[in-house]
């Protein structure tokens, strides 16, 4: 089997990352007996600053026409001249491959210090599938003067496409309001998505996030929940609102396996999921069209001042390249990813500066390709 993959390296530390992360994707291949053939995109905020060169729709469609998968290194959206006014290439890829599934594993790993104390690796394994395209995060805002105000508003998804009059009589007080907006197709997609995936990895209970006892708004969301569930009648769901979410995760966060929520809510527990598995050294982030091209990508900055020095934790970029292997249909190889870091981070000699240690990127690398090496059949 031969598999293209894009890989944007990105900035400041993004290149020695993702360098680590093709070595051992190409080992897994090696020794799996697949192909990789790798395409290079310079495209980041350093080669426009050089070049004046953005990433294009023609690129996207090149990509979509020959590539399996996206593979990302880290990217820094704040240094780009101040009139030039765009997405930053992580959400242009979103965006145009339609990638409307964010997948986030929340696991703490082997001698890993977590955020929560008296947790171990046993307690904290879970994963987070956030709804990646509406909720409150379709950009529908705006303020409105004393007095009468009219505005129109255009939402414009690959979910919906609408378009919002609005009258606003406001008596003597200036407004600001955000719309959320939740479409049929798009929670039906993440919830038919979140229950193919718990049966395709055995877990047999779903917590689905919401706030419905004070927005009514997420009954509609619910709705979607209790109609596709009737379709895989061997697994468990249940709803949590998100405060109560939050709480458990501090106190109790062995009580999840997956968890599926609206835009706005699941960016709040994936963040607070990273803080608990041990920092952002150890987050990665699958952005996933299970019917199209996905991409995978460390959640964690472009660390400029680091840049260069090779100090990094590499595992965040790794857990990726686990990602992605699992994705292109190797799910033996993002296993044995997984065993490998676990083992090389139990054994405790190999530790980056991060987790009081003194060994490169580069070393913890290595370390973990070694053992991968040595686990493999």
């Amino acid at each position: 089997m031969r598999y293209k993959i894009a890989f944007f390296a990105g900035d400041g530390v993004g290149p020695e990352l993702i360098n680590e992360g093709i070595k051992l994707i190409d080992k897994a291949a090696e020794l799996d007996k697949f192909e990789i053939e790798w395409i290079k995109y310079p495209h980041c905020s350093e080669h426009y600053l050089e070049t004046k060169e953005l990433l294009s729709e023609d690129i996207l469609k090149e990509i979509k026409n020959n590539c399996n998968a996206i593979y990302c290194g880290t990217f820094d959206n704040f240094i780009l001249e101040p009139q030039i006014k765009v997405q930053g290439i992580p959400t242009m890829i979103r965006n145009y491959f339609d990638q409307f599934a964010s997948i986030r594993p929340i696991k703490l790993l082997p001698s890993v210090e977590s955020s929560i104390a008296g947790k171990t690796y046993k307690d904290i394994d879970f994963v987070i599938i956030r709804e990646f395209t509406e909720d409150f995060y379709v950009g529908a805002s705006g303020k409105a003067r004393k007095g009468k105000n009219k505005q129109l508003l255009e939402i414009n998804k690959n979910s919906s496409k609408i378009k919002l009059a609005i009258n606003i009589e406001a008596r003597g007080n200036e407004v600001a309001y955000q719309i959320g907006v939740l479409s049929r197709k798009a929670c039906d997609r993440i919830i038919k998505y979140a229950f193919d995936y718990s049966k395709i990895n055995n877990n047999k209970k779903i917590t689905f996030i919401d706030k419905a006892d004070k927005l009514d708004y997420y009954n509609f969301w619910r709705e979607s929940v209790d109609k596709i569930a009737k379709e895989y009648p061997g697994l468990e769901y249940e709803f949590s609102l998100i405060d109560t979410t939050v709480m458990q995760f501090i106190r109790q966060p062995e009580r999840f396996k997956v968890i599926v929520a609206p835009n706005m809510f699941g960016d709040v527990l994936q963040d607070l999921g990273t803080i608990i598995q041990g920092g952002l050294a150890f987050g990665a982030r699958g952005n996933i069209n299970p019917e199209g091209i996905s991409m995978f990508e460390p959640i964690h900055a472009c660390a400029y001042k680091l840049k260069g020095h090779g100090i990094v934790n590499p595992i965040a970029t790794l857990w990726a390249g686990a990602l992605l292997l699992e994705n292109i249909g190797q799910k033996k190889a993002s296993d044995l990813t997984m065993k490998a870091i676990e083992a090389v981070l139990k054994d405790g000699r190999m530790r980056t500066q991060d987790l009081d240690g003194h060994n490169t990127t580069s070393e913890m690398a290595d370390a973990i390709i070694d053992k991968f090496v040595e686990l493999h059949d």
